[in-house]
């Protein structure tokens, strides 16, 4: 392997980390923490919240660049990788064995390298701190959104065409309901945030309306 094809690879994953961090941190951002950042004087957390109403072609634009990313990263690794174990290979097998294994070997390194460093490790950080990321990726998000343009109106068109024919929603719900109140209250009492007595306050608010 060239040190060309070593940083390709390496860019590939990191632009498939970007992708992956910036497609879970604007699903799993909470629009009361944007809310508070956008009070704050944060113009980008009302960008976030836009999008969140909208993430059509938010999404689109991270599975293209994913997608794209997917292809061009196996055919890099492959054709950097397996001569490497087929001559590693080739001192123990026979040239066809060598050249199977090989193949096979650049094969689990690279989609490991992928799974790992592109998706689990970048998600993960995405849950963390969904907001803070949403809002640092975004103006980037936008521009890709920009200059993929053609390609996201013609994604995007399709998935809402099929969203319909499905008879599914293609905007995303925020309306808050009592049992979403009920739900945060709950959790909040079991992490100790929240007091037994302070919840149960909140459930006799509900009862009482009922």
């Amino acid at each position: 392997m060239t040190l060309s094809q070593a940083l390709l690879l390496l860019a590939l994953i990191l632009a498939s980390a970007f992708f992956s961090m910036a497609e879970l941190s604007l699903a799993a951002s909470r629009r009361i923490r944007l809310r508070q950042l956008a009070d704050d004087g944060e113009q980008r957390a009302e960008v976030v919240m836009a999008t969140q109403e909208q993430p059509g072609d938010y999404f689109t634009v991270v599975q293209v660049g994913q997608n794209a990313i997917a292809i061009l990263g196996g055919i890099v690794g492959e054709g950097s990788l397996t001569p490497v174990f087929r001559d590693l290979f080739s001192r123990f097998l026979n040239e066809a064995q060598a050249a199977s294994f090989g193949f096979a070997a650049s094969f689990v390194l690279v989609t490991s390298a992928f799974i790992l460093f592109s998706d689990l490790l970048p998600k993960r950080m995405g849950m963390n701190e969904p907001e803070k990321l949403a809002i640092r990726l975004i103006r980037p998000m936008q521009l890709i959104t920009t200059l993929l343009s053609p390609l996201v109106w013609f994604y995007s068109k399709t998935a809402d065409l099929l969203l319909r024919l499905l008879g599914m929603p293609t905007q995303r719900d925020d309306r808050v309901t009592p049992d979403d109140i009920l739900a945060l209250a709950e959790a909040g009492a079991q992490s100790g945030l929240l007091a037994r007595n302070e919840q149960q306050v909140i459930e006799n608010v509900f009862e009482l309306d009922s």
